[in-house]
Order: structure tokens, then sequence, then C-alpha cells
């Protein structure tokens, strides 16, 4: 079930270790999700993926394959023995076939997917990672269904069955439901019949028994009950509310109740998420607390053998070289900040995907490059946090994160966005030039395309979230000096959805043009 987008879900999250949100902890997500329906222990397990999609390229480098198998063994985003996943299960007995065969994907991260547990028990699933680490499964043995991770899902296979069983199955578990101890759960109920087997769905915002729905369907041929649970940090609503959905009406709302930038994006995220105000605040509070450790531990020097780009924020411990710099203490401070987090992503060391994990830097690392420069308290910065994430629900609305939909804009590009409005609530600015910023930023790097050195999330990415953070520096100081944006923000992310959809799709993270294909890049590709 579609659900508005949510700050800690969609745009800031998840806390993770490894190079790519999409690829890496969306793959997780679909691991432990299939973990959670098949049941028992796993044998064998099957991806296949389809020539033309963005995984045949960039599976194995950016660890779509580390990460469904850390799922499968029951591993969170951010375990750190992610990369030991593959061994940990072979050792454990399981099977693993990863394979590239042509298939009709419907987006270029399809995984089509084929598990067997120690019963002989096959379950036979396919799953999208849309961008920053959120997913869709969109078909279960062979019935259609939007499973996103945000509520109890409960599965349900009926043998020799007809459209007027299924709907009278589906009145009884109704009924059942509400009659029982669980009567205080809310629950929506879709159904599908295929060749005499029926489907029942039922989407839930808390956990099902699943005798109870034995004992509701004792007297129908049901083949199998499957439930999982959400793998998201905010739970998801089956009557959705929030109280705006575009900069438009933010404006529109934050005028009226005279709120802030921040307050109103911590109030969208309270009433989306069904709690309290504390509650998101607190949230926000350990995002930046790590994104601060993930900065610290950038700063240490890190190493790590599978890496194509050394650490590079070292140079700023170098004195001579410092003293080579031009004199902006707080741009410098930024670049040095950027580059950190970036490095403790390249380390494998746990950081907050802010929006994604190929665009980690550019955000926390600007706004804490500005408030170490400023001497600014942590609750400005997690104020600032709010800002950029009500532009992320925005840009996740109406737009993507994943860049093989729509290339480096949708990531470093949708974070530079972000990061203008963050910094325009830094320096107590005003809601509508918080828009503005956002806007022209956003303005700054339509069709920035992705194309990753020998398919890893290094270079450029590393430059490219530097540029993003002073793009959002500059939008920011020209929204506070009353710059004129010209095009508002809710415009500025259409056209930025549609420039991303025409970038061609050797452009979008695909690994088929663009530096990707440079003599310097393929060599390394080669060893």
């Amino acid at each position: 079930m579609k659900q508005h987008a949510s700050i800690f879900n969609d745009v800031l999250g998840p806390i993770m270790v490894g190079p790519s949100s999409s690829h890496t902890a969306g793959s997780v997500r679909i691991g432990r999700t299939l973990r959670e329906l098949i049941e028992g222990k796993i044998v064998r397990f099957l991806l296949e993926m389809d020539p033309e999609g963005s995984l045949a390229a960039s599976y194995h480098t950016q660890c779509s394959d580390v990460g469904l198998v850390a799922g499968l063994l029951g591993m969170e985003a951010d375990d750190e023995r992610l990369l030991q996943s593959m061994d940990i299960a072979k050792d454990e007995g399981m099977e693993l076939v990863f394979s590239i065969v042509p298939f009709p994907a419907t987006h270029p991260n399809t995984y089509r997917m084929t598990l067997t547990n120690d019963k002989g028990k096959e379950l036979h699933a396919t799953a999208l990672s849309v961008g920053g680490g959120m997913i869709e499964f969109v078909e279960i043995e062979g019935f259609s269904l939007l499973l996103t991770g945000g509520f109890y899902e409960s599965l349900i296979f009926v043998n020799n069955t007809n459209e007027a069983e299924i709907d009278e199955i589906k009145d009884k578990l109704a009924s059942g439901i509400a009659g029982s101890a669980d009567n205080e759960i809310k629950v929506q109920i879709e159904t599908s019949i295929s060749d005499g087997t029926g489907f029942i769905e039922i989407i839930a915002e808390k956990a099902l028994n699943k005798e109870l729905l034995k004992t509701i369907l004792s007297e129908y041929e049901v083949a199998d009950i499957l439930q999982a649970t959400p793998c998201l940090p905010i739970a998801s609503q089956l009557t959705p509310a929030v109280p705006f959905l575009s900069a438009d009406e933010l404006i529109a709302y934050a005028k009226k109740d005279n709120l802030s930038l921040w307050e109103a994006a911590a109030r969208y995220e309270s009433v989306r998420g069904g709690c309290a105000k504390d509650e998101v605040w607190e949230k926000m509070r350990n995002l930046v607390r790590i994104m601060r450790n993930s900065r610290e531990i950038g700063l240490e020097e890190t190493h790590f053998d599978d890496r194509i780009l050394g650490c590079q924020s070292k140079f700023f411990k170098d004195k001579d070289k410092v003293r080579r710099l031009i004199p902006n203490d707080m741009v410098n401070e930024i670049v040095k900040s950027v580059s950190a987090i970036m490095e403790c992503k390249s380390a494998m060391k746990p950081f907050v995907a802010a929006p994604t994990a190929g665009s980690c830097g550019g955000l926390p690392g600007t706004v804490l490059g500005i408030a170490e420069s400023l001497k600014l308290s942590d609750e400005q910065i997690i104020k600032a946090m709010f800002a950029a994430g009500i532009v992320g629900v925005f840009i996740s609305e109406y737009s993507t994160f994943a860049a093989e939909v729509a290339g480096c804009q949708a990531e470093c590009g949708a974070g530079s966005g972000m990061t203008a409005a963050a910094i325009v609530q830094l320096m107590d600015g005003t809601v509508e030039e918080g828009m503005a910023a956002a806007s022209m930023a956003l303005q700054n790097i339509l069709g920035m395309v992705c194309d990753p050195v020998a398919v890893r999330v290094e270079v450029p990415c590393l430059g490219k979230n530097i540029m993003c953070g002073l793009n959002a520096f500059a939008s920011a100081q020209m929204a506070l000096l009353g710059y004129d944006q010209v095009v508002p923000l809710d415009e500025t992310i259409g056209a930025f959805d549609e420039v991303g959809r025409k970038i061609p799709p050797e452009l979008r993270c695909t690994g088929l043009s663009g530096l990707s294909v440079t003599k310097s890049s393929l060599a390394i590709t080669l060893t």
C-alpha cells in the first residue's frame, strides 16, 4: 500500500554500512522480508537480474549480493559483518546463485528471486529497490501486490476457490479479526484469483496472530499463510494523514500557524507517523549523533582494502598543504567534513544515507561544517535537518532518489536542494527563503549524470558531494539576500523529474558511458 513520504523512512536514512542505499540497504530490507515470508532455514537462493537494468552491472560492486544475503541471515543494514554475509551463508550450507537473464523488468533495480528452505518449500518473489533504501515487493507467487515494508503483512493462498468464495473469505476475515482479541487492529484486505487459486493480502497496523487466521479459515482449503513485519523505522497508517504535501502548501500552512520551517517539518513527520513531537525530535537527534560520529571516523584517516580512492581528508592535517588553500575557513570546513563522511562510508563504517549512500556527505558535511565554523549547537543542527527533510519529502513524492531512474541529480542533486533549505534554517531564515534556496539549488544541477568509475560509489561521487554542498551554500546565500528564484520549488521539482528521466540509461548508474568507460576506469574494473 502506497504511503506519503516520511522524513525518516524515505529521506534521512537508513542508518547503514555499504556503498549504496538502493543496492545495499534496500537489498538488506528485501532479504529480511524474504526471510520472514519463507520461514525455516534457507538452503538455496537464486537472484535473477535483467541485463538491461542497473543491477546487472552493479550488483557486486555496490553490494546488492551481500546485502540480500545479509538480510536473509537476519542482519540489519548497519551490521558491520555485512561484507562477510556470503561467507557466513555458505558456511551455513546456503547455495547462492546470481544470474543475469532477460525478462520483462519494470524498474532498473528489479530483483527476481527464488528461495528454497530446508523443508523443500519454494518461494518466488519480485521486488524493486526504488531509491534511498526504500523497497517494493510487486509480485509473490505470481500474484501482484505492493508490499513496501511499512505494515504487518499476512499473505494467504487458498486452493480450489472462486470469486464468490474469495468474497466470502474476505468478509469472514474482516468480521473474525474485528470480533477477536485483536479487534483494535486496523486492517485492509485485498484479494485476487488466478486459475482457481485465491490470494488474500491482509495489510495491518499491528501484528496478526497466524493461529487466529487459521481458525477463521478452517473450512477452506488454505494452502499457505506467509507473514512479514515492517522493515521501516516509521510505521505506516491505513488512513494516512499529512498537513501539507507541497512547498506551496507548506508555506501557507506555516504562515497560518506562525511556524518556522523546522517546526512545520517536525509537525509533518509527527502527523505522518502518528507519533509525538518529542519522539521525532529524539529520532533526529540520534541521526545527528551518527552523522557527527561518521565525520569523526572519517577524520581519523580511514583505510579499507577494497577501495579505489584512498583517504583524501587527511590532507587537511598537512599544514603545508592547508597554507596553499584560498582563505575561507567555512568553505574549507565544508570540504573537509563532506570528505570525511564520504570516506567513512567507503571504509564500510556506519553512516546515515542522506538522502542516499552516494550522497551521504553533502547534507551532513555541509551543515556540520557550517555549524563548526559558527559554533552552533546540536539543537540548531537538528532543526536544520528537519528543514532538509521536508524538502526531501517533496522530492520523494514527486520525483525519485534513485540514480538508476534519474541520474546523479536524484542523489547528490536532491541532497543539494535539501542542504540549501537546511542552511537557511541554520541562519533562522524564513520558510519562503528555505523553499527558494532549495529551488535555486535544484535548478543549478538539472541533468547531472551518474557515471561512477569502476561502478563504485567513490569517484566522482566525492567531488559531486562537495560541489553540491557548495552549490547549496551559494543558493542559501542568494535566498537570504533576496535573489529571485523565478521558478518556485514545486515547479522546479516537476522539471527536475522530467529532465532526470530523460537522461540516457547509459548515464544512470549502469556503468555503460561517461567516466565509467574511460581507460582509467576500465583498468580499475579489470584489476
